[in-house]
């Protein structure tokens, strides 16, 4: 399976000598694989004078997955098929009522996005949803998630699960937009690989030849936390983070009022009023990439990863990462690849597919199942 999803399709012979399986055990994977859907004849190759082979084929059709994006002002969703390929992408504002009104949101989202896919719901095999904060296994709730404090209370593993009516996972939205930007990159040779998400909030995701670096209570790359930028005694520091309360969204725009600009303002504006010169917006807009700059070399010195690459609504600013790449040689003497997302604000939503994809293709074409495991080289066992 991993070589029809990669090639796109290939003959039992191919398959055969790719895997190092014998010929008689690929035709009956190749049939067990067939008779339950999940691969389909794709046409004839010509292998000589008088003689053919059949082509397989990952039948796309046999299923899809669905990506969600769960933040506080925007919720995302994608749906992508069996053999990898988006279908469909969706978004909505977050219903600003929050607890149980954005889980039924989310409910109406799934039956919106798949109708626009062309999906029946039985199809539907697999969900990931990506939430701010860390979700506790025994109890189903969110922490270190302040801006989804309303949902605090709630079994919010449970009641999703039961919206969705599909096996369910989920992971932190920093490290699904991680997965998402790795993904979409394909570098496999990056060993050390980490995503600065700014935005409502601030998050770090961290690959290691390509798995994610969890910590030993899932909170690695709670970056928001890190001492800098305010007062990290406050009790708003402790609750939501000294670094995230000056650099989130909050900070930049409170940045700007003192600066002179209106209050309030949102930070797309002061991006506009900052490429027009505009006196105040440069003022926040430097300011903020220098505390951002402070944080890629931290994350430098912590890690040392071959890549570092900046991503979410205000992290993802081609004017914000130019201004950090000018900063960091003045607080760092190491030098620091660092680049923006290409996905924007989607790599979130588009790693929650990759990691749902992830989750189906093992649990439905894993190694258990091969007729006769002692043909398989020990190697690729």
């Amino acid at each position: 399976m991993d070589i029809l999803l990669r090639d796109g399709s290939a003959s039992r012979a191919g398959l055969s000598r790719s895997t190092g399986l014998s010929k008689q055990t690929m035709s009956e994977v190749i049939r067990v694989l067939t008779e339950r859907g999940w691969v389909r004849e794709s046409g004839m190759i010509s292998g000589g004078v008088g003689r053919s082979a059949v082509r397989y084929e990952v039948d796309a059709a046999a299923g899809c997955v669905l990506g969600i994006d769960l933040g506080s002002s925007t919720i995302r969703a994608t749906v992508a098929n069996i053999a990898g390929a988006i279908v469909v992408d969706r978004e909505t504002p977050a219903d600003p009522r929050g607890g149980m009104h954005l889980v039924e949101q989310i409910g109406a989202l799934k039956a919106a996005i798949l109708q626009d896919a062309c999906v029946e719901t039985h199809k539907l095999l697999q969900a990931t949803v990506a939430i701010p904060g860390v979700m506790d296994p025994a109890t189903g709730r969110l922490s270190l998630a302040p801006n989804l404090d309303d949902m605090g209370t709630i079994d919010v593993a449970s009641v999703l699960r039961q919206v969705l009516d599909c096996k369910v996972t989920f992971e932190n939205d920093v490290n699904a937009g991680a997965i998402g930007e790795y993904w979409e990159t394909r570098q496999p040779n990056v060993g050390y690989f980490a995503f600065i998400s700014i935005g409502t909030g601030v998050g770090l995701g961290i690959l290691v030849d390509g798995k994610l670096l969890r910590g030993a209570s899932q909170a690695a790359g709670e970056v928001g936390y890190l001492p800098l930028g305010s007062d990290p005694f406050s009790p708003l520091s402790v609750e939501r983070g000294a670094l995230e309360n000056a650099l989130g969204a909050g900070g930049i725009s409170g940045r700007y009022h003192q600066a002179g600009g209106p209050q309030g303002t949102p930070v797309r504006e002061i991006f506009d009023r900052f490429n027009v010169g505009q006196r105040a917006a440069i003022v926040a807009i430097e300011e903020s990439a220098r505390l951002a700059a402070l944080l890629v070399a931290t994350v430098t010195a912590v890690i040392d990863p071959a890549k570092v690459v900046m991503g979410g609504n205000i992290g993802g600013r081609p004017e914000l990462v130019d201004l950090i790449r000018k900063i960091l040689p003045t607080c760092t003497r190491r030098p620091v690849p660092l680049e923006c997302g290409l996905l924007g604000p989607r790599a979130t939503v588009v790693g929650a597919a990759a990691i749902a994809l992830g989750e189906l293709h093992n649990s439905l074409f894993g190694p258990r199942e091969l007729p006769n495991k002692r043909d398989v080289p020990a190697g690729r066992r």
